[in-house]
């Protein structure tokens, strides 16, 4: 089975907060893993995205 990759946008979009946060996130080393794909653009895995975000919910480990 293929991994699922989705733009910052969206992925952004699937946990209700702005692009902007995830670029910030990503400059301080903060937030989820991703790829760079050659134009520069930020690609997102679906499923590692959901276990980062349910990892860092209220009462989750840091």
């Amino acid at each position: 089975m293929s991994e699922s990759f989705l733009s910052r946008r969206k992925i952004a979009a699937r946990a209700g907060f702005s692009p902007n946060t995830l670029k910030n996130y990503a400059e301080r080393g903060l937030g989820p893993e991703f790829i760079q794909v050659a134009n520069g653009a930020c690609r997102y895995s679906i499923s590692a995205f959901d276990a980062w975000l349910a990892q860092h919910k209220n009462g989750g480990t840091q």
